[in-house]
């Protein structure tokens, strides 16, 4: 790899830049743009990131952004990660080894001549230490081609400063979990696209780890597509049975966006005439499902009404019963609420 990234060097430098949407990376992007860098933004997208506007980050700061999706094989890497997880469900090391490999598969393709990352030493506990930092970059096949602008100067001499591509002494010693300097940098060079500071994946929440966990337990390995892990993003989560799970939307865009998950093995089941969420059932259309959804319906509605009535579709067109007398309420079986 280290072969292939030294040949042909040309002017300008065109570096990628793994832009998350968040502070670090933009700050990193900005470095290296007001040191005469071409920077191409890459932004992988992960069923497990915080939301993001990406695409605000990109423009404010005037670079090319392409985006290419993480993929199936992602899945598999938080299955069975080499390197174990962090205290909820992330595979940090794994995870940044899995993102500067695809960086690297796309230098060749956007003529680009190192990779760079918004990483800043000891910011994150399991992935920012410089051990970890050099075990990543070796597990990458990248040793020495993956620049961090942020801590540059407390890190080893990359290649890019080495061949004069960037003057180390230009970049920067930021280390810790503290934002300070870079809020300050944020507002000194007026960047105000980018998430806030902390931000970023799911995997270390303990909730979004429990839902996780509990979709990995319950869906077979070979089975399992990004888009259930999506879903897991929305919603609150109740495991009934080993086949069965119903997701309730919080709030009018969460209903809706339920409704675009439906499937051969998902179906929705909404209110008709009364305030109440939509439910996604993850199972068989039966009568038990039905009943359960609509207890979790009436339970989560603001007030019933009586005659309040349910729908769903089959084929072409709706079905539509009555919420019955025994569904509203609390539902009468022992549910655990993944949240």
């Amino acid at each position: 790899m280290a072969q292939a990234l030294a040949r042909g060097v040309s002017e300008p430098v065109r570096a990628v830049g793994l832009l998350s949407g968040g502070l670090d990376s933009a700050l990193a992007a900005k470095i290296l743009l007001d040191r005469g860098i071409e920077v191409v933004a890459l932004h992988l997208e992960s069923p497990t990131a915080c939301r993001s506007d990406v695409r605000a980050v990109a423009a404010e700061l005037g670079v090319r952004l392409e985006i290419k999706p993480k993929g199936e094989e992602y899945l598999r890497l938080l299955r069975h990660p080499r390197w174990g997880y962090g205290r909820n469900m992330n595979p940090c090391i794994d995870c940044r080894r899995f993102m500067f490999t695809l960086g690297a598969d796309y230098l060749e393709e956007f003529g680009a001549k190192f990779l760079f990352t918004g990483e800043a030493l000891g910011q994150r506990p399991m992935s920012q230490t410089r051990s970890a930092m050099q075990l990543i970059d070796r597990a990458a096949g990248l040793t020495g081609w993956i620049l961090r602008p942020l801590s540059a100067q407390l890190l080893d001499p990359t290649e890019p400063e080495k061949r004069g591509w960037v003057d180390r002494s230009t970049l920067f010693a930021i280390a810790g979990r503290g934002r300070h300097l870079q809020l300050e940098l944020a507002r000194r060079w007026g960047l105000t696209h980018h998430q806030s500071p902390g931000g970023g994946c799911l995997l270390t929440d303990a909730h979004f780890s429990n839902k996780l966990r509990d979709l990995f337990e319950h869906r077979a390995e070979d089975a399992t597509t990004v888009e259930d892990v999506a879903l897991l993003r929305i919603g609150r989560h109740f495991r009934i049975g080993p086949d069965l799970k119903i997701v309730i939307g919080r709030d009018r865009e969460e209903n809706a966006a339920l409704t675009r998950y439906q499937s051969a093995e998902r179906f929705c089941v909404e209110p008709v005439d009364f305030n109440a969420p939509t439910a996604l059932v993850c199972g068989n259309r039966d009568e038990t499902s039905l009943r359960i959804a609509g207890e979790l319906i009436g339970a989560h509605a603001r007030g019933v009404p009586s005659g309040a009535r349910l729908r769903w579709r089959e084929g072409a067109g709706w079905v539509e019963r009555e919420l019955s007398p025994a569904e509203p309420g609390a539902p009468d079986v022992a549910l655990a609420t993944l949240r």
